[in-house]
């Protein structure tokens, strides 16, 4: 076996499971050898097996003779395993770590295909949910998850999914999964989550499920609104009104687009008669824009993503003519280029009503530019102010690459012990649009950076004259006192408003610390249970394995009782009619010699 895994030769492997036979031995020298390879980190060797397993699987005899033999206990204990390691800080996001878990999705989805037991198959979904759930998982891993989550209850009958509808262990994890929809900044994911609630919950119960899941009615209304016949439309209604009801707290921005492009391609939203808008999301946990487009090569619609770490860089601006009238376009330069219907392109502009101009920037600036937490280190290279955003027409930005084997760490603005000096943000220019006018409208900012020259410094050829100050000549003391007093109140209430800023900021962290711990504590109490769960089952297995033999021995010992009785019974009729000859023969013999006598 450790050859095949070095060779990573999964066919041979399988070759040699089937010559050492598919028995509880073989299977405990493949839990040792995976275990062995878990602890000191060989995750490619191990895909090796999860995909000799997934091979094997494909048979359905090979596979009930694992499954009788304890497989899906083992796995479930690798896949744990696994899990505690993607949650660690010494493995996360290591490439044959999540290639490995990847390999382990593509198995449970063989699982849900095959005739597995209701029982076992209901905590392999457990674990699946858990990890879509489980903030310390790369993003990518748990919308992998949760997908499939949702093929594998696709895949089953209506029997087996009412089965695992009505389990307990699966009501507590929709809470979870309803709270998740709530607060997860990424779009997909939300669908995703919303599609298991449905799939898992029937008609007739959803109005009283998500009266318990969602305090705030409105909410509750609309997921019960979603019909599973126009799926994706209805969802669609659905988040745009969760994530518009958080306000300026919005993990997920979304606004209609009215034209995209990727270079001179345009884009087109996708062909449904009830998609009424060309939706664009901005998504702060997953760093990246994203929306769907029609794909006439395809049966499903078409998506792109623009992730953090592919931009260069990226532009807002607000632009009018005579034929569009004002607009706002977004555009956004990749670092490498994408494919659409046999078209590349690196360029990708979407174009906006000009009334979301502001929240734009606010979504593009979270997700470009801001990291999610103070000294941060981003392998992929940290997002500043382009040099030349104050001379270029409209807000530019451009990503910084760090040297090599470099760390980048990016510290807050100001804080109210800071006594270095505060970043300053100074409009340029900023200009209304008129009816009528003819040239566009820019609106500039230009961010400091630490060493630039002092304000009165700066060179204003874009800013609007200036007047020099001078010394002042003769001025009244009670002048003096008054622009200092002056001066004083509305640098009070800078400060003011600086320092409330900074504790809605704290009470905000503060809130979500709270909701990790209860995560962290809700996802350590669901795996002591379902580790209860694993032992129960093979508790009922080993029950099971002996009432069969016990039933097949009775049924022998039966048959041989059975066999006994029938030739005691036979034997005595026949020594019965053996008696009944020779009382006949003595009679006869009798009655002889008493005519012999008479005569």
């Amino acid at each position: 076996m450790d050859d095949c895994l070095t060779r990573s030769d999964s066919s041979q492997l399988v070759s040699l499971l089937h010559y050492e036979g598919l028995t509880g031995t073989t299977l405990t020298r493949v839990d040792q050898l995976v275990t062995k390879e878990l602890s000191r980190s060989g995750f490619s060797r191990i895909l090796v097996m999860v995909r000799s397993l997934e091979i094997l699987s494909e048979n359905r005899d090979d596979l009930q003779k694992l499954i009788d033999h304890g497989l899906i206990v083992k796995v479930l204990s690798w896949f744990q395993a696994v899990h505690d390691l993607l949650t660690s800080d010494l493995h996360t996001s290591t490439s044959p770590l999540l290639s490995l878990a990847e390999g382990f999705y593509d198995y449970f989805l063989l699982l849900g295909q095959s005739p597995l037991p209701v029982s076992q198959l209901s905590v392999v979904l457990l674990q699946l949910a858990r990890s879509a759930l489980e903030p310390q998982i790369t993003f990518t891993l748990r919308l992998e998850a949760i997908r499939t989550f949702n093929s594998i209850l696709e895949s089953l009958s209506r029997e087996q999914r009412k089965l695992i509808q009505n389990n307990q262990n699966h009501t507590h994890i929709l809470s979870q999964v309803a709270a998740a929809v709530l607060t997860v900044g990424d779009y997909e994911l939300q669908v995703s989550l919303s599609e298991a609630l449905c799939r898992l919950t029937p008609r007739k119960d959803r109005q009283q499920r998500a009266n318990q899941w969602f305090s705030n009615h409105d909410i509750s209304n609309a997921f019960c609104d979603i019909r599973d016949g126009d799926f994706e439309v209805d969802c669609r209604r659905f988040l745009n009104f969760v994530n518009c009801c958080h306000g300026d707290n919005k993990r997920v921005y979304t606004f209609p687009c009215r034209r995209a492009f990727l270079d001179s391609t345009e884009l087109f939203r996708p062909k449904d008669d009830k998609l009424n808008e060309f939706w664009i999301d901005f998504n702060l946990d997953s760093r990246c824009v994203s929306f769907f487009i029609d794909d006439p090569q395809g049966f499903l619609w078409g998506s792109v993503h623009l992730l953090r770490e592919d931009v260069d860089h990226y532009s807002i601006q607000l632009k009018h003519d005579e034929c569009t009238g004002a607009e706002t376009v977004l555009s956004v330069q990749l670092n490498n280029p994408i494919m659409h219907l046999n078209n590349r392109g690196q360029t990708v502009k979407l174009t906006f009503d000009p009334e979301h101009h502001r929240q734009l920037e606010e979504a593009a600036g979270r997700i470009f530019m801001e990291h999610s937490s103070p000294h941060v280190t981003d392998s992929g290279g940290t997002v500043q102010a382009s040099p030349s955003a104050a001379r270029s027409s409209g807000r530019s930005y451009s990503r910084k690459k760090p040297k090599s084997k470099s760390q980048l760490k990016i510290l807050p603005l100001s804080s109210p012990s800071s006594e270095e000096d505060i970043s300053v943000t100074t409009l340029l220019l900023e200009e209304k649009v008129f009816p009528g006018q003819k040239r566009d409208v820019l609106v500039s900012y230009q961010l400091e950076e630490p060493g630039s020259p002092p304000e009165g410094e700066r060179p204003c050829e874009e800013a609007e004259p200036s007047v020099k100050s001078k010394e002042p000549v003769n001025e009244p003391e009670s002048d003096q006192i008054s622009g200092i007093t002056t001066a004083f109140k509305t640098f009070k209430a800078q400060l003011e408003q600086h320092f409330t800023g900074c504790l809605e900021k704290i009470e905000a962290e503060v809130n979500l610390s709270l909701k990790e711990c209860q995560q962290h504590v809700s996802s350590l109490l669901t795996a002591v249970h379902q580790h209860r769960l694993v032992l129960l089952q093979s508790f009922e297995n080993s029950i099971t394995d002996q009432l069969s033999r016990l039933e097949e021995n009775s049924t022998s010992l039966n048959s041989i009782s059975t066999q006994i009785l029938s030739f005691f019974q036979s034997e005595m009729q026949r020594l019965g009619s053996f008696c009944e000859e020779q009382q006949q023969r003595l009679k006869s013999l009798e009655s002889a010699e008493g005519r012999l006598s008479s005569q």
